[in-house]
């Protein structure tokens, strides 16, 4: 009701704002004005104005009565909306498998200088910081087993990039909200001469001018919390397009690792035998 009484005076950030909560209502209980902007891309401030345009003294005040009615709906017998119906397991995997096809259309050729860049590199680099450094970590120990000169940037110590150089790539993984060392390691790469691949969720931010290829990632999802389904396939993809570059070169490092393991014993062929702990004897 409040929306329709104010719907003529919504300015274009107001309906950005609203097509963001329209998809993801059961979030605005747990966000800040800091984290809703985040999400829609537009200021802080906005996100009050629009709070106080459709009635509200505050965002707070907005938000304490959208948590009042999440906890009415559960807490209530009554019949439950056809989208509080569906499971939060079945709304995700829909979103994510939308995320996943859209890769199909806007990733191809990105994928493909990507893939370029981190082949032809001396040394790949991986940054990222806050919650998308396990992004980087993961893409690290993949491209490892097809690159020799693979590196992931601790984040409490980023000092050996003071080794990168033109020969060299850096691939920067940052979501919302964006970490600062992150942006300012990338543009310290740019800087140095080295090729900068940044996997981000859009290709409008400022930052992307110290880019020379933008992995675009979409994220959205109907939980509270950001998805990285289709970052960790864009991810996989790369590495599997690097590998394909150069096959010999691939085989080589695979068979490699593979001889280091068996000499090393780093592995079992087989999951050990576990005995089950005899009547009124010790665990161990």
């Amino acid at each position: 009701m409040r929306v329709a009484d104010a719907r003529r005076r919504m300015s274009r950030n107001d309906e950005r704002i609203l097509a963001f909560l329209r998809e993801h209502l059961d979030e605005l209980a747990f966000h800040t004005a800091e984290s809703l902007a985040q999400g829609t891309g537009v200021s802080a401030a906005a996100v009050v104005r629009f709070a106080r345009r459709l009635g509200f003294g505050s965002f707070r005040e907005l938000r304490d009565r959208a948590r009042g009615d999440l906890q009415a709906v559960a807490g209530s017998d009554g019949p439950v909306p056809r989208e509080k119906a569906e499971s939060m397991l079945t709304r995700k995997v829909r979103r994510d498998i939308e995320n996943l096809e859209l890769l199909i259309r806007t990733l191809e050729a990105p994928l493909r200088a990507a893939a370029d860049a981190v082949a032809s590199a001396g040394t790949t680099w991986f940054v990222a910081n806050r919650e998308t450094y396990g992004l980087a970590v993961y893409a690290q120990r993949l491209m490892h087993q097809v690159r020799a000169d693979v590196r992931l940037v601790d984040p409490s110590f980023a000092d050996p990039l003071r080794a990168l150089g033109a020969d060299d790539a850096l691939v920067a993984c940052t979501f919302r909200p964006y970490a600062r060392q992150t942006l300012e390691l990338a543009a310290h790469a740019r800087s140095a001469g080295a090729r900068v691949v940044m996997v981000t969720d859009g290709r409008s931010h400022e930052f992307l001018d110290a880019a020379d290829v933008v992995l675009a990632v979409p994220v959205e999802s109907p939980t509270l919390l950001l998805s990285f389904t289709a970052a960790v396939c864009v991810i996989e993809a790369l590495v599997a397009q690097v590998a394909m570059l150069d096959a010999d070169h691939t085989h080589d490092m695979l068979d490699a690792t593979a001889r280091f393991v068996a000499e090393q014993h780093l592995l079992v062929e087989r999951p050990p035998v576990l005995r089950p702990p005899r009547p009124g004897g010790r665990h161990g």
